[in-house]
């Protein structure tokens, strides 16, 4: 009797998707370490335009969906206007791009210009630590992307560090979100699908490496 994968059922739940628009987005969860979390992490949404992209938020997490500038700029735009000098926080998330599973909806893929947040922030810096995954999906040359956006990070001066499972990067918050936007660009142009997973860490108590800047 031949046995049946469970991927062949006929009733996955994302059976017959798949996204024929550019649709980008990023998924992720804000994490600043202090009693006063609640009305930090307010402020930000307040500040932070979100006009361009979709949003949709749980307990988990918030997602943000649309054109890849766009999605980029109010991830950065949260970030740093979440920051306050000296309270730790951290931002854990993924941006994505072209999975199977993708559906064409909630995105605001007609959005146009500028994007709304840099403009607001960008005289705004501080030193980021960032910790960064590529998943290049549906290639078999993925290594090559891989290596193509570690190079990235060495000509934009981040000082890209192997460590097990991910590569460590540190810079200005500007320099590290203007690379992970790039990193994305490039990638979607090189797979299919692929997953480019983050963590970004400010005033950490712990951090023993020095970043340019402190």
């Amino acid at each position: 009797m031949q046995e049946t994968s469970v991927c062949d059922s006929p009733d996955l739940p994302w059976d017959g998707r798949g996204a024929s628009l550019e649709i980008s987005g990023c998924r992720f969860s804000l994490y600043p370490m202090d009693s006063n979390f609640i009305s930090i992490i307010l402020d930000a949404l307040g500040k932070t335009d979100t006009s361009t992209v979709w949003s949709s938020s749980d307990v988990l997490s918030t997602v943000y969906r649309g054109k890849l500038s766009h999605v980029a700029d109010a991830v950065r735009g949260l970030f740093v206007n979440a920051y306050r000098p000296g309270v730790h926080m951290a931002l854990e998330g993924q941006f994505s791009k072209g999975c199977p599973g993708d559906v064409d909806g909630d995105s605001y893929l007609s959005q146009n210009g500028t994007p709304p947040n840099i403009s607001s922030i960008k005289g705004i810096h501080f030193p980021v630590l960032c910790k960064i995954a590529l998943y290049p999906l549906g290639c078999e040359n993925y290594i090559d992307s891989i290596a193509h956006i570690y190079r990235m990070a060495e000509h934009d001066g981040l000082r890209p560090s192997t460590i097990h499972y991910a590569t460590r990067l540190n810079g200005d918050v500007h320099s590290i979100f203007d690379y992970l936007e790039k990193a994305c660009a490039y990638t979607q142009t090189a797979a299919a699908h692929y997953v480019l997973a983050f963590t970004l860490s400010v005033n950490s108590p712990t951090q023993t490496q020095q970043i340019d800047g402190q």
